[in-house]
């Protein structure tokens, strides 16, 4: 009785059984390629933010890099007191750049400023020719796009950078190409001064990177000492050449909900409707988890984390999409007097006051307008269905409204801003077009005086009067 009470009942239990390893089976791969796709993604994002923070900091130092007066004082005949005042203090002074050294033409090191605060730290110690020869490979790269290029108008930045490390100490080392904007002054010969900069990164970079980026379990190793269920990304350079990965552990909410739920599946085979419902209702959650952080990281890829602005990141595709319903002005915009803040009450300072003028400009502009943070002090607004003379109007209320005192949490203080239009009447112009077009109105604003707003093509009035410092030196007090 009971072997056929078995054959009765074991095809059952068996196919029971079958049924249940396959419930289990099929969401186990199914999960595993999510969790893969997940982490390929989260991977793919990480590395970019990386690349536009890298892109910021070189955006920043064009301010030094791209002018005609360091090609005159720097290559045409070197003046070492003006590029100890207006690159090496400057550049400590108004950046987070701590080291500054310049090689010329021949790659020979002509001039070197280490700020005192890192003198002691590993990286510094070596002294500038060690550092400086840190940058050669950076320093050929330059010198093979410079052969190479071709320059219409305004030059876009040639920089190149790499992230060194040397004990705990994580710098990312920066070679740009000093180059002329205007072209009162060129280079000698066919290779222009080259700027090497060095910028501590704060802490160790491992938190620095895990937090920016919300990472779990963030840790800098070489690439064979990374477990194969950890996501990575080469980001730094060792003291022995060998590549720095920073590893994490990738979000696996799909695996998480499997292992919960396997013990359940298996109590509860027998009733499959169910337990196929409750996977289903897991599921869901999970996939409203991958989207929710897919935004978070695409946000943080596409903002600036300090005012929430949109970036660079964003600039072309939404210049892109309001050139095309009709008039478009392009305006890019520089803050006067900010140097002088953060000389005088600290970079924290000049951070809340970078948040207040984002509000301000929020306050001051259209829904319809789209604002953007290019980098330091320099931001940049899209007008759609305004025409030149109304963008005029709108940047000297702008200008008005950011010159009213800032109350900050330590001082009160008062700054301006110099404005440059370009408007678009059609969408053939490109955005590379407008954007330089403004900015060198920007440029001739800031020569002008502060607060001054000028369109692109715009001649000076013939009154008006000359100013008492070069306009060079003003472009570096912005």
């Amino acid at each position: 009785m009971r072997f056929i009470q078995l054959k009765l009942v074991g095809p059952a239990i068996i196919a029971v059984a079958l049924i249940i390893a396959g419930m289990a089976a099929i969401p186990y791969f199914g999960f595993s390629q999510i969790d893969a796709s997940l982490r390929e993604r989260e991977e793919t994002l990480v590395r970019r933010n990386i690349e536009l923070w890298i892109d910021d900091i070189e955006f920043s130092l064009s301010a030094w890099t791209i002018w005609d007066e360091s090609i005159a004082k720097i290559d045409n005949k070197f003046d070492f007191e003006w590029t100890d005042r207006n690159i090496g203090a400057s550049l400590l002074g108004t950046s987070r750049t701590r080291f500054v050294a310049i090689v010329d033409a021949q790659d020979r090191l002509i001039y070197t400023r280490t700020d005192d605060s890192i003198k002691d730290r590993q990286f510094f110690t070596r002294g500038a020719e060690a550092i400086t020869t840190d940058a050669a490979a950076l320093v050929a790269n330059i010198r093979f796009s410079e052969k190479n290029r071709v320059v219409e108008g305004i030059p876009e930045q040639l920089s190149v950078s790499r992230i060194e490390i040397l004990g705990d100490d994580a710098v990312l080392m920066t070679a740009s190409l000093f180059q002329a904007d205007f072209g009162t002054a060129r280079p000698k010969g066919d290779r222009a001064p080259i700027l090497i900069s060095a910028m501590p990164i704060a802490g160790n970079i491992q938190d620095f990177f895990g937090t920016r980026f919300l990472l779990d379990d963030a840790r800098l190793s070489t690439l064979a000492d990374v477990a194969p269920d950890r996501a990575r990304a080469a980001i730094a350079v060792g003291p022995g050449g060998e590549i720095e990965v920073l590893s994490w552990r990738p979000p696996s909410p799909a695996a998480d909900i499997f292992y919960r739920s396997l013990p359940l599946i298996i109590t509860v085979g027998i009733v499959l409707l169910t337990a196929g419902i409750f996977t289903l209702r897991m599921s869901r959650n999970a996939a409203r988890m991958l989207v929710a952080r897919e935004k978070r990281m695409r946000h943080a890829a596409t903002h600036d984390f300090l005012t929430g602005l949109a970036n660079r990141a964003l600039l072309k595709s939404e210049f892109q999409i309001l050139s095309k319903k009709g008039p478009l002005a392009v305006i890019c915009l520089d803050l006067d007097g900010f140097k002088n803040v953060n000389d005088t009450h600290g970079h924290a300072v000049g951070d809340e006051l970078l948040k207040v003028v984002a509000e301000r400009l929020r306050e001051s502009t259209r829904a319809i307008d789209r604002l953007f943070r290019l980098g330091g002090d320099e931001f940049a607004i899209l007008m759609p269905d305004v025409s030149a003379t109304e963008a005029r109007e709108i940047c000297d209320r702008l200008g008005g409204a950011l010159a009213k005192p800032i109350d900050l949490p330590k001082c009160v203080v008062s700054i301006g801003a110099s404005f440059g239009i370009k408007s678009i009447d059609n969408a053939e112009t490109s955005c590379d077009t407008a954007f330089g077009a403004a900015d060198a109105a920007l440029y001739r604003a800031k020569a002008f005086g502060r607060g001054s707003v000028r369109l692109a093509g715009e001649l000076p009035p013939e009154q008006a009067s000359i100013r008492s410092e070069p306009p060079a030196l003003t472009r570096l007090s912005a």
